[in-house]
């Protein structure tokens, strides 16, 4: 099996950045914070897909197009709004567009961020048996 066959390396990578976050929070780090937020819901999801279809998962970085792609979850409508609130930090946090403003990363949006990414978790794993990592 393939490391992007297999669902416990894509768990995995997810919880890397999904402390990376914390500690860009920590470190004072908001842009990079929220990005880590992102990757970390991202390669959640995509860890998901792979363990119900065995499959490589769609390369893709919308995380509403990956939520799409689950099998035999109904996602709550809280969750998929987090989730929908998360996929802006991708592009947002990674090029100088003007998709989003870099002023507004700022402290507390890095906290609801990570806040947000944690529920996101929370919930998904509450549905999904990984087994003994």
């Amino acid at each position: 099996m393939s490391r992007e066959s297999d669902p416990k390396e894509w768990r995995r990578f997810a919880e890397i950045d999904r402390r990376a976050a914390r500690h860009l929070l920590e470190a004072g780090d908001y842009e990079a914070c929220a990005f880590h937020c992102q990757q970390a819901i991202e390669k959640l999801l995509k860890a998901i897909i792979v363990k119900q279809t065995t499959q490589k998962p769609v390369h893709t970085h919308d995380l509403r197009a990956l939520l799409e792609e689950l099998k035999d979850i109904e996602v709550s409508p809280e969750i998929a709004s987090l989730v929908s609130n998360i996929d802006i930090y991708y592009i947002g946090t990674r090029y100088p567009l003007d998709v989003a403003d870099p002023n507004v990363f700022k402290k507390p949006l890095a906290e609801s961020a990570v806040g947000q990414a944690d529920k996101v978790f929370e919930w998904f794993l509450a549905q999904i048996n990984f087994g003994a990592e």
